[in-house]
């Protein structure tokens, strides 16, 4: 891929994201805690939910008063550490692979689904992204040599464990690898570089802990979390083997949408007869090297928490990208194929899945993967809080129910931050006691159904919006 060619496609990507910096509301469950621990940092409260994620918060906070609001302040955050990201995986992909196979790489991880959907909404899964393609950068210079990376690079690596630790705790292993023969060369530079990301992981790591009520406290609130995660999705962990194996089956699909595109490079290299991992990509990279950087976070995914956490694969696509171009190296060459293989990219990530979506079938797992999604829930939050506007009677006048228990908007977590004028109550609650001086009432619902026992009890329920995603009920007493 010519350089030319490389910078029309870099202005593409930039003006597909540039929309979503019009963000206002939030894209889901974590997106909403995110936003709360901006405003007031408790991790008991899961403001945000453990570990914490103390810089996120804290670059949020700053962001707002410049951009606007939180969730677009996320959204900047997602895209700078995805345009970071795509920087070092370049670089390290150059000096493995060559410059012209290294733009086309780039070019096509940049294109992906996942890569996207993370860069243009207010998740944090780009922070990942950035961990992995950075600490692969870096793994890949100890290893060759230019162990004056070691310090400022193991210091930003604990910088990003201050944005999201679990990315980072995964790279370990690799990472120890990667620094075993500095440390054998020049072991008190690696000592110096171990003490550096020590302080600097401390330094945003107690005041956490602090805030938390203690190291203790904090140890079980991580604790909790995490359990209360696998225990669900893991059949070591108790969850039935059926939910385990679908848990297999989705972590498959995600990985199928996410490098989609470099499926024509390597179809042209075996058409061509001409794929093949011949020839070492470095005499640093071995097959050791991708192995540590790919297992922890596969292995995580396979055996314990993949089911719903699409966005932890985001650490496994820099190395599986680069074993991809390696094979395909031969037809990456020709232009014309890594185009290809962004134009698949741009059919799966803008395909309308909502208009197939029945139930939680494939297609939602498709669109629930794609950059799509986060467009349509934008949509239909400006729509939500022009609906509850229009209900008759004051905002104190007005009760909420939320019955959708998606991840993504609209959800109790994100309806009580973003339409906190308003009175919400979790769930249908056929039986409850309306206040006298309500005079409006709202169900927010998943898909177009309302629960028969509200209609029941409420006959002149009326649906008034939604879409595939949601739709609003309302009736005025």
């Amino acid at each position: 891929m010519q350089n030319r060619c490389f910078v029309i496609l870099a202005l593409i990507w930039f003006a597909l994201l540039l929309p979503d910096l019009s963000a206002r509301y939030s894209f889901g469950w974590d997106s909403s805690q995110f936003d709360r621990g901006a405003v007031h940092f408790d991790i008991a409260r899961h403001q945000p939910h453990p570990p914490g994620y103390p810089l996120w918060c804290l670059s949020i906070r700053a962001l707002a008063p410049i951009v606007g609001n939180p969730n677009r302040a996320q959204v900047v955050l997602a895209m700078l550490f995805t345009i970071a990201a795509l920087g070092f995986f370049r670089a390290l992909t150059r000096d493995l692979l060559g410059e012209r196979i290294a733009l086309a790489a780039t070019a096509l991880l940049a294109f992906s689904p996942f890569v996207l959907l993370y860069a243009n909404s207010s998740q944090i899964y780009a922070v990942d992204l950035f961990a992995s393609c950075f600490g692969g950068w870096l793994a890949a210079a100890l290893r060759s040599g230019r162990t004056r990376f070691l310090i400022p690079g193991f210091a930003v690596l604990a910088l990003t464990a201050g944005f999201r630790p679990s990315g980072v705790t995964f790279l370990l292993p690799f990472l120890c690898f990667a620094l075993w023969p500095a440390a054998l060369k020049q072991p008190l530079r690696a000592m110096a570089g171990i003490a550096t990301g020590a302080a600097v992981c401390l330094a945003w790591l107690v005041p956490t802990a602090l805030s938390a009520g203690g190291f203790g406290a904090y140890h079980a609130l991580t604790d909790a979390e995490v359990a209360g995660s696998i225990q669900k999705t893991s059949i070591f962990y108790g969850a039935p083997p059926v939910v385990h194996f679908k848990m297999i089956i989705a972590v498959c699909a995600y990985f199928a949408i996410a490098l989609a595109g470099f499926a024509i490079p390597l179809a042209v290299a075996l058409w061509r007869r001409r794929a093949t991992f011949a020839g070492s990509l470095s005499p640093s990279c071995t097959p050791l090297f991708f192995l540590l950087w790919l297992a922890p976070n596969l292995a995580f995914l396979f055996l314990l928490h993949g089911f719903g956490s699409r966005g932890y694969s985001m650490l496994s696509l820099p190395p599986l990208a680069i074993l991809f171009a390696w094979f395909a190296r031969h037809a990456l060459s020709d232009t014309a194929v890594p185009l290809a293989g962004i134009g698949v990219f741009l059919l799966v990530s803008f395909f309308p899945f909502e208009r197939f979506i029945h139930s939680e079938d494939i297609a939602m797992l498709f669109l629930r993967s794609t950059p799509r999604i986060t467009r349509l829930i934008e949509a239909e939050q400006r729509q939500l809080r022009s609906l509850i506007d229009s209900m008759p009677g004051r905002a104190d006048e007005k009760l909420m129910f939320c019955l959708s228990p998606q991840f993504e908007a609209p959800n109790m977590r994100t309806v009580t931050f973003d339409f906190a004028d308003v009175a919400w109550i979790e769930g249908d609650a056929p039986h409850t006691s309306i206040p006298a001086g309500v005079r409006s009432l709202g169900w927010v619902c998943k898909g177009r159904t309302l629960p028969s026992a509200i209609r029941e009890r409420f006959p002149q329920v009326h649906s008034v919006g939604g879409n595939e995603l949601y739709s609003l009920w309302t009736v005025v007493r």
